[in-house]
């Protein structure tokens, strides 16, 4: 790889390990991982900290203007921080994901999230993944990638990321129309709706054992992305 400064991003819906397979490759890559999916749980989980109405979208946009949000790493571990503190381990609650939802709905809280992830990439070599990172926020990124999954293997995801006791809480048709309803608004919604991003490479993990697997697929392609454009344009001239 060359020099410059570049910005990778990786879309899909949720649970499709955008999240796991973007730490694996910027391990490999050196490169700094920003989970845009987390910026939206903050802001709901400081909205619910405030006691904050999710309707009362002028207060979640004033929230969201006046919040200071940092990535860290920290033990070799990316941490999240809002106004200083250190939330990493609230983001993980399963109770989030709804009101992240409702969050990510408002057109305004998204423009001002837009401006700061395009603030973080100034500094360059980023893995930026989320649901619209290669078609609104990085239209012009190097790499972009488009992650998918079958529903079984989402559900068993869920579910390795929640604690025993809240395991206990869901049913599997419980957790199926969570995962359902998500991606139903997800890619319906009106401001920057979920998208493969043009010219993006799709990649379906369902069947693959580990988010490092996955990782190395992404780096083959970043990193013989020439060799592999031309192999497809000779192939294609035989047809």
């Amino acid at each position: 790889m060359d020099q410059k400064k570049h910005i990778i991003t990786i879309d899909g819906s949720g649970w499709t390990g955008k999240s796991s397979t973007a730490k694996a490759l910027a391990r490999i890559l050196n490169f700094k991982h920003i989970n845009t999916g987390s910026m939206f749980r903050a802001v709901a989980w400081k909205a619910k900290q405030l006691g904050v109405l999710l309707e009362d979208n002028q207060e979640i946009i004033k929230i969201t203007k006046n919040m200071v949000i940092n990535f860290r790493i920290e033990n070799n571990s990316q941490q999240i921080f809002v106004d200083g503190e250190n939330i990493t381990a609230f983001l993980l609650s399963s109770s989030l994901v709804p009101l992240a939802g409702k969050v990510a709905q408002i057109p305004e809280v998204r423009k001002v999230l837009l401006e700061l992830q395009r603030k973080m990439a100034k500094e360059g070599n980023a893995i930026f993944e989320g649901r619209d990172m290669g078609t609104v926020v990085f239209p012009n990124a190097d790499w972009k990638f488009y992650l998918e999954a079958s529903v079984p293997i989402k559900i068993k995801r869920f579910l390795k990321m929640l604690s025993n006791e809240e395991k206990n809480k869901y049913t599997l048709e419980e957790v199926k129309k969570i995962i359902e309803e998500t991606d139903e608004k997800d890619k319906n919604r009106e401001f920057a709706p979920l998208r493969k991003p043009n010219n993006a490479i799709f990649y379906d993990n369902s069947e693959s054992p580990t988010p490092e697997q996955d990782a190395i697929v992404l780096w083959y392609y970043i990193t013989h992305q020439k060799e592999i454009i031309d192999n497809a344009l000779i192939l294609q001239s035989r047809l």
